[in-house]
């Protein structure tokens, strides 16, 4: 199931490592970096369940960074930003969020030259409240990614990550088992590749597998209640489902599309299919789309 706060936070931080990969003339001094994107998503499953308790919506997004870049040496690298993401959903208002929070990335290269291997740690945190609050929590990312441009057209990494939500709110419905359902915690790693058709046009793909906990909201059912250690009543998709914390494994392949319009912005699209298993035999299916108005200085 797509967690959409956790790839607002994973484009996020892929943003600031191309703004510090594209900034080459930057000095030990510090230079100011800037970022808008603003677009729209599509899920086929902003509920994260199956059957009839499926359900799908339409989002309108923003996310901006500012921040400071600065090289102490020729191989070594830092980034701190101040995030801001609101998402604005056509039919579960529910689900509308507005997140604030900061990323710090370390990066350093191994060796001179187009081709030298590059390797990022990364630290992001963020307060996200939404318009149903069971759903308000604080989040943690930290990840790393080692990454090589192979020549002028073509790149590639591999990373891993761990993410963590510490939930604001408990509402417990079953007596002994928690109401925290949003307090959540995973890990993965992820293989990647990029190629540059021309100089303004970039085609990427992305194959990811998370371990950890995920949420489903459906209707009181046996095996989602078996397998479930928190539970709690959520109205943002109606008055009789409950929102369900269990355990999953989540692979998701993804694609992306950039048109560059000048050296400062780019046209992006993105597409990604997700399927996670759980136990008791609980399958979930997603995919979502995304199309947005990237701004960099």
């Amino acid at each position: 199931m797509r967690n959409a706060a956790n790839l607002a936070c994973a484009a996020r931080l892929s943003s600031l490592c191309a703004l510090a990969l594209a900034a080459p003339s930057l000095t030990a001094r510090g230079e100011a970096l800037f970022r808008l994107d603003a677009g729209a998503l599509y899920d086929s499953n902003v509920s994260g369940a199956r059957g009839s308790d499926v359900r799908a919506d339409w989002a309108g997004n923003f996310a901006g960074s500012a921040g400071w870049f600065a090289a102490p040496t020729e191989a070594d690298s830092l980034t701190l930003s101040v995030d801001l993401g609101h998402d604005t959903y056509a039919r579960y208002h529910g689900l509308n969020r507005i997140a604030v929070g900061g990323t710090a990335i370390y990066g350093h290269k191994f060796g001179l030259g187009l081709t030298a291997p590059r390797v990022f740690v990364s630290v992001s945190a963020s307060n996200e409240n939404y318009r149903t609050d069971i759903r308000d929590r604080n989040r943690v990312v930290v990840s790393a990614a080692l990454e090589k441009r192979h020549n002028e057209t073509f790149d590639a990494g591999v990373g891993a990550f761990y993410d963590r939500s510490y939930a604001k709110n408990d509402r417990p419905v079953v007596p002994g088992i928690s109401g925290k359902v949003f307090d959540l915690q995973g890990h993965g790693g992820y293989i990647s590749g990029g190629y540059a058709i021309s100089e303004r046009l970039f085609l990427g793909a992305k194959v990811a597998v998370r371990r950890g906990d995920i949420v489903s909201t459906s209707q009181r059912e046996q095996h989602v209640f078996v397998a479930s250690d928190a539970i709690a009543a959520d109205t943002t998709f109606g008055d009789q489902l409950y929102d369900y914390r269990l355990p999953g494994t989540t692979l998701t392949i993804g694609a992306t599309v950039s048109f560059a319009l000048t050296d400062h912005s780019s046209l992006n699209a993105s597409y990604i299919d997700e399927s996670t298993r759980a136990p008791e035999g609980l399958n979930y299916r997603s995919h979502g789309a995304n199309v947005s108005f990237a701004y960099r200085y």
